[in-house]
């Protein structure tokens, strides 16, 4: 990477984490609506911008890691089925989390939200259950990669 291209991303990466100390500062240091004032739902003014500099980061870290992603696998074409495996396994997982997951819908006292719908159940409940076999899929190749240290 040529070094003026370096110079001109840390800039930008500098900028962003500038944006966002403000943003984090004046969230925590700033004012709150008016009327929850020293309550327990009580809500910083700039909650709502807050979230929509986080959503625009997340959004635009996605774009760029897709993109160079896509950028890579175009200029090694013999990596491109290496990715290919990697989307098929991922798709193979959501399915078979998919089917665990449950839809049965909830019954809790004073709630009556409109979230509590069987099709909003399963793909929570998929989520879930995705999120459980990668983290049991982390820790047991964790505990191989030691075990298998101390026989070679």
């Amino acid at each position: 990477m040529s070094n003026k291209l370096s110079k001109i991303i840390n800039y930008i990466l500098y900028s962003l984490l500038g944006i966002s100390i403000v943003l984090i500062l004046i969230f925590y240091i700033g004012g709150v609506v008016p009327g929850t004032e020293g309550t327990s739902m009580e809500e910083p003014v700039i909650t709502e911008l807050f979230l929509r500099w986080t959503y625009l980061l997340v959004i635009g870290t996605a774009v760029t890691v897709l993109g160079f992603s896509i950028f890579n696998m175009i200029i090694h074409p013999k990596g491109l089925k290496k990715g290919l495996l990697v989307l098929l396994g991922v798709a193979v997982l959501i399915v078979v989390a998919y089917f665990l997951a449950s839809d049965a819908t909830l019954t809790m006292d004073g709630y009556d939200g409109t979230q509590n719908e069987p099709v909003t159940l399963k793909w929570v409940g998929t989520g879930l259950w995705t999120t459980y076999i990668l983290a049991i899929g982390a820790v047991l190749a964790i505990l191989y990669s030691e075990v298998v240290k101390y026989f070679k």
